[in-house]
Formats: structure tokens, C-alpha cells, sequence
């Protein structure tokens, strides 16, 4: 049970400590940086950062880190050495690169992932503590993909279920590569591949930059259901009839967005053309996404042929009469 004497030297703390935060005086972490989302096998920077009243002593004891309820950094720096390491499972500490304001991991999992708080603490008399806690979630992306494969059943009219059976066996059959003549009515069967990554990634179809619209297609999604070649894959797949609204001077282009938290943005395209149509002008370069290297080869052959013309010329004297 606690002395009148020691309850009195208690209260006077309290009401010093009280006295020094409401004039804003109090140590107290004033900023903390870590990052919301990082990709596994990365390096993060953890920082915190502490102030108090400048015309006081600096008062600070010691800056503690933890993840969750178990501490993993502690800088005393009254103490030699400064630093010290406490070793948890998934927690690579890099000492060197460590101060009393930043700690460095390096090589982060997924395991890494939690709660990672901030402690400052003053020294004595009064021990003025602060503390600040976020979230860290660290996430497996895909080493490959997106890719597009598939094929287009010419003819059939109507949406089945993915490569099989009946109508299917019976209806023409084209891969899909790109340039690929496509007629409305057609269905095209298209699966996008990425690698693994968890959490799973987030795929979106596109038509020409927008959804397709759901009276024409039929969506299934298979994610990290499959194994392919030993490697563990996500697979969504995509049955669509082609309308003739999808076309745009003759040609549509279907995207698979893939997507894995705010960390990972990747697209796989296939332009089609439409099959009664002319080959659209300039789809070479469209295709190559190299307009600049189409318009460059038009200029060498424009050169090519006045310099033939001019040696024509040269060879018959002249290239140009005199006008006088």
C-alpha cells in the first residue's frame, strides 16, 4: 500500500507532468512515417520522431520500437552502445543503418506484416512517456503476367461455358493473337494468367477502356485455384459475344487489368480487327506502339526516292530544265 509521503511525490509528478503538457512542453512524438503498404523482399524505413520545449533539457530516456506487443529496437542515448537489437521471427534490423529517429528493415515478408508502434520515454524525474502506432502490410506480387491466350469460336452467336463441348467441338476455332478478325456474333474464350500473389490480385476486363457490358459476357475467375508447369498461377477467364458496338474504325481492343492492393498495376492487351472491314490505317504502328519509328521509315523512303530520282537525272545530264 502506497505511503502518504510516496502518494504526495506521485501527485506533485502528475500535476507537474499535467502542467507541462497543457503549456505544450511535454516530450511527445511530433511525426511517425510507416508505410501503409511495401512489396516483399524490399527495404522500409521506420522513423519517429520526438520534440519538447527547447528551453528545456533535452529530456529524452529512450526510443523503443515494437511490432505488435513484442519490442524489436531500443536507442538509449545515454548508454554505449546506443543501439540494441532484440531478434524476432520475419524482423531483419539493419543496426548500421539505424538511428534514433529511423529504423531500417531489411527484407521484408509477408510474415513482416503488423502494428508497429513508437515509444518515446523522458528521463527522470518524470518519465513523460508518448507513443504512436500504425499498420504495415507487406505483399507478395506476381514475378510474371498478365498474359492473354485464347481462342475465338467463329459463328456461334451465344455464351457457353469456358472450351467445352457441344457448339463448341462443332464451330471454327481461331487462336487469338494480335490482329485477329473478329465478326460480331462471334465468341471470344480468353483467359488471363499472372503469377501468384497474396494477397490475390484484383482483375479487370476491359472493352476499348470500359467493362463489357454483362448481357454479352460471362465471367469466372479461378484465382490461385490452378498449378501450371509446377508454379503456382491466377487464371481469370473471359466469355464474351462481340457486338458490332465494340468496333472503332474497324478494331477493338480487350485489356486484363491486374491489380494487388495500391503496389501493383499491370496490363495485357490483344487488338482485334473487325473481318469486314479494310485493315485500319496505320495499324502497324498502333500495334507496335511505335507511331515515331512508322513515320521515321516513311520519311527513308521518301529520301530513297528523290536520291534514285536525282541520279536519274544526273545520268541524263540534268534533273531540271533552265527556265529563262
Amino acid at each position: 500500500m502506497m505511503t502518504s509521503r510516496a502518494a504526495e511525490i506521485w501527485a506533485c509528478h502528475v500535476i507537474l507532468l499535467l502542467f507541462l503538457t497543457l503549456r505544450g512542453e511535454a516530450l511527445r512524438i511530433s511525426g511517425m512515417e510507416v508505410p501503409r503498404v511495401v512489396v516483399s523482399g524490399s527495404s522500409v524505413q521506420l522513423v519517429c520522431n520526438y520534440e519538447y520545449n527547447r528551453e528545456r533539457e533535452d529530456p529524452l530516456y529512450s526510443v523503443k520500437w515494437y511490432r505488435n506487443v513484442n519490442q524489436f529496437y531500443e536507442y538509449i542515448p545515454k548508454r554505449v552502445p546506443q543501439v540494441r537489437v532484440y531478434p524476432l521471427p520475419n524482423l531483419n534490423v539493419d543496426e548500421r543503418g539505424s538511428t534514433q529517429a529511423t529504423v531500417l528493415l531489411k527484407g521484408v515478408t509477408r510474415a513482416s506484416s503488423g502494428t508497429f508502434r513508437c515509444e518515446v520515454m523522458g528521463d527522470k524525474p518524470l518519465f513523460e512517456t508518448d507513443d504512436k502506432a500504425k499498420n504495415m502490410t507487406v505483399v507478395d506480387i506476381p514475378t510474371w503476367g498478365p498474359e492473354l491466350t485464347g481462342v475465338i469460336h467463329k459463328g456461334m452467336g451465344g455464351v457457353g461455358g469456358m472450351g467445352g463441348g457441344g457448339r463448341g467441338e462443332q464451330a471454327t476455332r481461331e487462336e487469338i493473337t494480335q490482329g485477329s478478325r473478329v465478326r460480331p456474333g462471334d465468341v471470344m474464350s480468353v483467359r488471363c494468367l499472372l503469377g501468384h500473389s497474396d494477397p490475390q490480385a484484383v482483375v479487370t476486363w476491359l472493352v476499348n477502356s470500359r467493362p463489357p457490358p454483362p448481357p454479352h459476357t460471362h465471367l469466372r475467375v479461378l484465382t490461385n485455384s490452378d498449378e501450371e508447369n509446377g508454379q503456382r498461377i491466377q487464371i481469370s477467364e473471359l466469355e464474351a459475344v462481340v457486338t458490332e458496338a465494340w468496333f472503332v474504325r474497324g478494331a477493338l481492343s480487350l485489356t486484363c487489368h491486374a491489380r494487388v492492393s495500391t503496389v501493383y498495376h499491370s496490363n495485357a492487351t490483344v487488338t482485334l480487327l473487325h473481318a469486314d472491314h479494310p485493315k485500319p490505317a496505320g495499324f502497324g504502328c498502333y500495334f507496335s506502339r511505335c507511331c515515331s519509328c512508322c513515320d521515321v521509315a516513311a520519311v527513308v523512303v521518301v529520301v530513297v526516292v528523290v536520291v534514285v530520282v536525282m541520279n536519274e537525272g544526273h545520268k541524263r545530264g540534268s534533273l531540271f530544265t533552265p527556265v529563262y
